[in-house]
């Protein structure tokens, strides 16, 4: 009887042992088991212009339906928000009209309660539509036409010179020379606009309209009724 006694005692705690391993070897199988969440869809604009307004979006899903968290980083401009799955990021302002593009990382982290995490990055190209159209018409034009009210005037040639930031215009008559900045006048694009012209040493700006197909630039001064044509030579 004694040894059966014996034997039920120990027979009881092998068992408890057994339970308590299986028990712990399921929490451990749990967490072992334990899915990342997986990014369905991450939504972030290719280009954005300086100082522009645009929203980020992630959809993420976790196989065991975990609660899932998010955190956002940008590399620069104003993150409004960083822990929701839709937030608004303002690009950088630009110190002066004429900026070149900067590239802007962007990266999205999702975890689960299991403190899996998983991100993704994308890129944008934050630019200034003043220095794409400047940049497009940068060059220099050969004057080939003159126009007073309509009627064509002797033309003694002349060079106009444009960059993204600075213009010389180069005449031969008498060879005369200007030098200055120009700014182009909203709305515009790289077809047509308004450029104020800004001669140095002068504060007050001539302005024209502009024409351009990719070969000839027209421009037009209506307080003089002037056309200038020039084509494009490189």
């Amino acid at each position: 009887m004694k040894f059966l006694l014996n034997s039920l005692r120990y027979g009881t705690v092998i068992l408890l042992i057994l339970i308590g391993t299986l028990l712990c070897s399921c929490d451990l199988y749990e967490n072992w088991r334990n899915a990342e969440p997986t990014i369905n869809s991450f939504d972030v604009p290719k280009q954005v212009e300086y100082g522009e307004t645009v929203e980020f979006t992630v959809s993420a899903y976790d196989p065991e339906d975990d609660t899932i968290t998010y955190s956002w980083y940008v590399s620069d401009g104003v993150l409004q928000g960083d822990s929701e799955p839709t937030v608004q990021w303002t690009a950088p302002e630009f110190n002066d009209e004429i900026t070149p593009p900067k590239t802007v990382t962007v990266r999205v982290s999702v975890k689960d309660d299991g403190e899996e995490l998983i991100s993704k990055t994308e890129t944008i190209l934050v630019f200034s539509k003043a220095y794409e159209v400047a940049n497009a018409l940068s060059g220099e034009y050969e004057l080939v036409l003159t126009q007073v009210d309509g009627e064509t005037v002797d033309t003694q040639g002349g060079v106009l010179r444009l960059t993204t930031s600075t213009f010389t215009r180069q005449f031969e008559e008498n060879l005369q020379f200007y030098s200055g900045a120009y700014k182009l006048i909203e709305p515009f694009d790289e077809n047509k606009g308004i450029i104020n012209w800004y001669d140095d040493g002068i504060q007050t700006p001539s302005n024209s309209t502009y024409t351009w197909d990719g070969k000839l630039l027209v421009l037009y001064w209506s307080e003089t009724s002037t056309t200038h044509v020039y084509t494009k030579k490189y």
